[in-house]
C-alpha cells in the first residue's frame, strides 16, 4: 500500500512541477528573443569578466565595449581586439593604436550573432526561476540554468551553469555568472566561476580605425 501512495504522490508532483519548469524554461528563453539577452536590442554597454578561483583569488579575463551586436572592443591580459562585422584589429588598449584589419572569415556577421543567440536559448535546461531578489541595492530577478550549445559551423561549442540577474522589466542583464564552464577548446569543467558585471553607456561607440 505504501508504494501505491508514494507512486500517486510522485505522479501528482510531476503533474504540477512539469508545467512550472516548462514555463520557467520559456521565460528564460524569452530573454534571448527581444528580451534582456537579445544582442539586437541590448543597449551599448561595458561587460567586465573576472575569474573567481577556488582559493579566493581573482584574475581578469576580459573587458568588452559593445556597440550593437557586431561591433566591439575586447581587452584581455593578452591585448585588445576590435571587431566590426567580419573584420578585426589588434592593439594595446581601448584607444589603440590598431593593427589590421584581419578578415575573420564570417560571411554574415549578423546572421552569426543570431545563430549564436539561438543556440544558447535552445540549449537552456534545468531552468530555475528564483524570482525577485536584490542586487547591490537594486531590485532584480534571478534565473539559473544549465547550457551546452550545439556545435556551430566551426565546430565550436560552450556551456556551463548560469546565474543571471536581470532588471524587473526583463530589459537589461545586470550581471551573470558561469560555473563549471566547458567548451570545445576546454571540455573539462572549470573550477572557476566567471563573474560578468554590466555597465550600460550610450556614449560607447566603436568605429573602424582610419
Amino acid at each position: 500500500m505504501l508504494w501505491r501512495i508514494s507512486a500517486v504522490v510522485a505522479m501528482i508532483w510531476i503533474g504540477v512541477a512539469a508545467p512550472v519548469v516548462a514555463d520557467c524554461t520559456a521565460e528564460i528563453r524569452a530573454l534571448f528573443d527581444g528580451g534582456a539577452w537579445d544582442p539586437f536590442v541590448r543597449e551599448n554597454r561595458r561587460e567586465t569578466m573576472v575569474a573567481h578561483h577556488p582559493d579566493g583569488t581573482q584574475s581578469p579575463l576580459s573587458d568588452v565595449m559593445w556597440d550593437g551586436p557586431v561591433k566591439s572592443i575586447n581587452c584581455t591580459p593578452h591585448g585588445c581586439f576590435m571587431a566590426i562585422g567580419s573584420a578585426s584589429w589588434s592593439g594595446p588598449s581601448f584607444a589603440g593604436p590598431w593593427a589590421g584589419p584581419t578578415d575573420m572569415g564570417i560571411a554574415d556577421p549578423e546572421g552569426f550573432a543570431r545563430a549564436t543567440r539561438d543556440r544558447l536559448a535552445a540549449s537552456v535546461a534545468e531552468a530555475d526561476c528564483a524570482g525577485a531578489v536584490e542586487l547591490d541595492g537594486q531590485a532584480a530577478r534571478l534565473y539559473h540554468f544549465f547550457s551546452k550549445t550545439e556545435p556551430n559551423e566551426h565546430g565550436a561549442w560552450w556551456g556551463g551553469r548560469y546565474s543571471v540577474w536581470v532588471d524587473t522589466d526583463a530589459r537589461r542583464v545586470l550581471r551573470y555568472e558561469i560555473a563549471e564552464g566547458i567548451a570545445s577548446w576546454a571540455p573539462t569543467p572549470s573550477k572557476d566561476v566567471q563573474v560578468v558585471t554590466v555597465v550600460y553607456d550610450d556614449s560607447i561607440s566603436v568605429t573602424a580605425p582610419e
